[in-house]
């Protein structure tokens, strides 16, 4: 009795330092899910610098400034053939066929947060014939940066402005490159710094500075689509003009209801020069050299819809080449909808061109649309393969001379493209500019890749 009444008491002061239990706690019950050997929670594991708050949390990393990158570069390139249908009137352009590749990559990068920004596209070509036609340019090279309605930009960068479809009358702040495509829309890249300011009620406005003017580029003494007399890659400036002279352009933008209008005004080496007949000692003519001088051009296009009519007009007068002169271009298109039972978009366009200078001897002027008539079609399937056609034709008015172009594209999967297209002079009279052409129609296939 004496060691029971021992344990007895050992016992009852244990339990008296236990906190006390249920039977609950210790056994399974029928309604409960808990088990006899549940972990603890964790707050019971480790001690807390504060409520809730882990003593060795981890750091939080801060937010980086959000920049967005392509994730891979973008561009094109492409493989190209000409076939040209009959011999140049020039000994270097005695071939029928022709082969080119370009490549035209892109990288841009823009920080979100600063609303800044960088954009990068060089380009390259190698052909088999023309030296010329072989050529690396930088299309654009340029920083640009935004705030409020304000954007500048800095660089090498390019510009288009127009609205009609057979000429881009006003577009003048990119210099052409020739040698790749006799239609005019391939432009070199062009230094400049350009400040434009937004607003709904007054419009857009462009204030351009442009320190260098570039040479036009023209096709080599192996290169076709030229006059019989090659041009020479070197070129003279009359007056004041030069290469480094300082040019300015305004332009101002807005729309009234359905009407776009612009207004531009440049002051500068022009990039339509005019040319120099030079002679050997036996006064054979034996090449053309480009002359560039300063001009004032003031400039308007107007872009309307009223319906199923899209309606194009533009024009300028230019002073400073010779006499001062105006051009002009205007006309529509009208487009059917849903033709032949399909979802496929039918447009007729039709365009007025007026040019009104005159040769000046010993400079001469490539005029080749003075008083003439575009009528052309435009064909879009809207299909997965974007497939289109245009096709056209421009006819002079005094000579009947008629200038002709076909362009016809299809995609195939997400990165090919077959490219088509047919240019020429056909009935060439020789009081006409397009008689110096009349050798150099052509077949074009090319296969772009876009990447």
């Amino acid at each position: 009795m004496k060691y029971l009444r021992l344990l007895l008491i050992c016992l009852s002061s244990l339990t008296a330092q236990a906190e006390p239990a249920t039977d609950a706690d210790l056994l399974f019950e029928e309604d409960s899910g808990e088990s006899l050997f549940q972990p603890a929670e964790e707050e019971t594991l480790r001690p807390k610098a504060d409520a809730g708050e882990p003593l060795f949390a981890q750091e939080e990393k801060p937010e980086l400034p959000k920049a967005t990158w392509l994730k891979e570069i973008t561009g094109q390139s492409g493989l190209e053939y000409r076939f040209f249908h009959d011999r140049g009137e020039d000994r270097g352009m005695d071939y029928h066929h022709n082969f080119s590749f370009y490549l035209a990559p892109k990288l841009e990068h823009t920080w979100d947060e600063t609303r800044q920004g960088v954009r990068l596209q060089p380009f390259w070509r190698y052909d088999l014939n023309d030296s010329r036609r072989t050529h690396f340019d930088l299309r654009e090279l340029v920083w640009h940066f935004s705030r409020g309605p304000w954007t500048f930009h800095a660089g090498i960068d390019k510009v288009f402005w127009g609205v009609a479809e057979s000429r881009h009358t006003v577009d003048i702040i990119n210099q052409t490159d020739l040698i790749e495509n006799s239609d005019t829309e391939d432009k070199l890249g062009q230094p400049m710094l350009r400040l434009d300011y937004g607003n709904p009620r007054l419009g857009n406005l462009s204030l351009f500075y442009l320190p260098v003017s570039r040479l036009r580029t023209f096709p080599g003494k192996q290169g076709r689509l030229r006059p019989p007399l090659p041009i020479t890659a070197s070129a003279e400036h009359a007056g004041n003009a030069r290469t480094t002279h300082q040019d300015f352009a305004l332009r101002w933008a807005r729309t009234f209801g359905y009407w776009d209008v612009g207004i531009v005004y440049f002051r500068g080496v022009t990039r339509e020069p005019r040319f120099r007949i030079r002679f050997d000692p036996w006064f054979r003519p034996i090449n053309l050299r480009p002359v560039y001088e300063v001009i004032d051009q003031l400039g308007l296009d107007i872009q309307g819809v009223t319906g199923n009519w899209l309606w194009k007009l533009e024009g300028f007068h230019r002073a400073g080449q010779g006499k001062s002169f105006q051009q002009l271009t205007a006309g529509f298109e009208y487009t059917f909808s849903g033709v032949f039972e399909t979802g496929a978009d039918l447009g007729l366009l039709m365009e007025f061109l007026y040019d009104n200078r005159e040769d000046q001897l010993p400079l001469v002027n490539f005029i080749p649309f003075e008083k003439d008539l575009f009528v052309g079609t435009r064909l879009a399937l809207n299909d997965v393969a974007s497939t289109e056609l245009l096709a056209g034709a421009i006819i002079d008015f005094d000579t009947a001379t008629t200038a002709y172009n076909v362009e016809a594209s299809r995609r195939f999967g997400e990165h090919w493209k077959l490219y088509l297209e047919m240019r020429g002079f056909v009935n060439t009279d020789p009081k006409d500019a397009g008689f110096f052409f009349r050798r150099e129609n052509y077949i074009q296939m090319e296969l772009q890749y876009y990447f």
